[in-house]
C-alpha cells in the first residue's frame, strides 16, 4: 500500500523536489519502509497524517540518496584503467591527486549508513507519536 500520492505531496505536504514521473517510484519505496519499520502496524493506520507525512517526507529521503549514489556511479564511471581517478588537478606548480576504487567504494558505502540512518530518524519523528513504532517488551521489574 502507498501512503501518499502525488496530490497529497503537493497541496497537503507542500513539497516541490520531486516530479510526479519520479513520486511513484520513491512513494512505493517509502512505504514499504514504513511497513517495515512499523512491522506492518501502518497499514492499518493508514489514514492517519503522520503516516501519510512520513510517507512524503521518506520520499525526499529516497531522492536524495539516489541523487547522491549517482553521483558516485559517475564518478566510478571515469575511473582510469590502471583503477584510479583523478581527483583533483592544479595548474601553478603542477599537481594531481588521485582516489582509488576503494575509496569510491568506501564512499558509496557511508552513503548508504547514512542514508539508512536518515530515513529511520525521519520515520521516527513522524511516527513516534503514533505508537506504531513500538515493537512490545517490558521493563524488567
Amino acid at each position: 500500500m502507498i501512503y501518499a500520492d502525488y496530490d497529497y505531496y503537493v497541496n497537503s505536504y507542500f513539497g516541490r523536489s520531486i516530479q510526479e514521473d519520479d513520486f511513484l517510484r520513491f512513494a512505493l519505496r517509502a512505504s514499504q519502509y514504513i511497513d517495515y519499520i512499523t512491522m506492518g502496524k501502518a497499514e492499518a493506520r493508514a489514514d492517519l497524517e503522520a503516516v501519510k507525512m512520513c510517507c512524503c517526507a521518506l520520499v525526499e529521503k529516497y531522492q536524495s540518496i539516489e541523487m547522491a549514489k549517482d553521483m558516485v556511479q559517475k564518478s566510478l564511471s571515469s575511473v582510469s584503467a590502471d583503477g584510479s581517478e583523478v581527483q583533483s588537478e592544479s595548474v601553478g606548480s603542477w599537481s594531481r591527486s588521485y582516489r582509488s576504487i576503494g575509496d569510491i567504494s568506501r564512499e558509496m558505502a557511508e552513503i548508504e549508513e547514512k542514508g539508512k540512518s536518515e530515513l529511520y530518524r525521519t520515520a521516527q519523528q513522524h511516527l513516534a507519536p503514533t505508537g506504531i513504532l513500538y515493537r512490545g517488551g517490558r521493563c524488567c521489574r
